[in-house]
């Protein structure tokens, strides 16, 4: 009796020791936004645009449509199981093009919100056609874009750009860079907004 207790009590301190070790060794998932952290967050400096915007759904490359952040590997890509998105990547990418229209412009996204009247809106939509990765290297991110206007005559003005950031070494600067790049499609798409919501039409901006 005596001899099986202590068996029984050696096994069980040997499976305790094993799996306060395996716990040790397990790598923390780390989550990742897309959105300024409030430190970073910038305050608008032009005019405030006569208009409101609506940006609709952004569409996303299927290969990136997962929790993980994906990466470039060699010739292919590998997402990455311990660092991950915390909102779904599309989800993600719309807030911050959102953030940066509506800040670039310095007017509001009523985006799924009721039309006050009397107010015009513009209605942006953009898939995101490319969404690359490179660890300390660069984020790339190609975008095809559309403004419109509710009940207008003006055609809809369609235009791709195309935007790179270098990241430096961790996948923290890899996602700051993401958020670079995203900010920089924005700040073309408002710079457009304001020419098409003055004229009824528009020109592409370069890149």
């Amino acid at each position: 009796m005596t001899s099986s207790f202590t068996i029984s009590l050696r096994l069980l301190t040997v499976s305790s020791a094993l799996l306060l070790a395996a716990c040790a060794g397990t790598v923390p998932t780390r989550y990742h936004s897309l959105l300024d952290a409030p430190a970073d967050k910038k305050v608008a400096t032009g005019s405030p645009a006569p208009f409101l915007i609506d940006l609709r759904p952004v569409g996303i490359p299927a290969q990136v449509d997962r929790p993980q952040l994906v990466v470039r590997d060699g010739g292919g890509v590998l997402p990455l199981e311990q660092e991950r998105w915390i909102a779904p990547l599309a989800d993600e990418a719309r807030a911050a093009l959102s953030a940066d229209l509506s800040r670039e412009l310095a007017t509001t996204d009523v985006a799924g919100q009721p039309r006050p009247a009397g107010v015009r809106v513009l209605n942006i939509k953009i898939d995101l056609r490319r969404f690359d990765s490179v660890p300390g290297a660069y984020a790339a991110v190609d975008a095809v874009w559309s403004l419109a206007v509710d009940a207008a005559a003006a055609s809809p003005l369609v235009c791709a750009s195309a935007a790179r950031a270098s990241a430096g070494a961790g996948y923290d600067e890899l996602v700051r860079a993401q958020r670079r790049a995203l900010a920089d499609i924005a700040s073309r798409i408002a710079s457009a907004l304001r020419t098409y919501a003055a004229a009824g039409k528009g020109a592409c901006p370069a890149g």
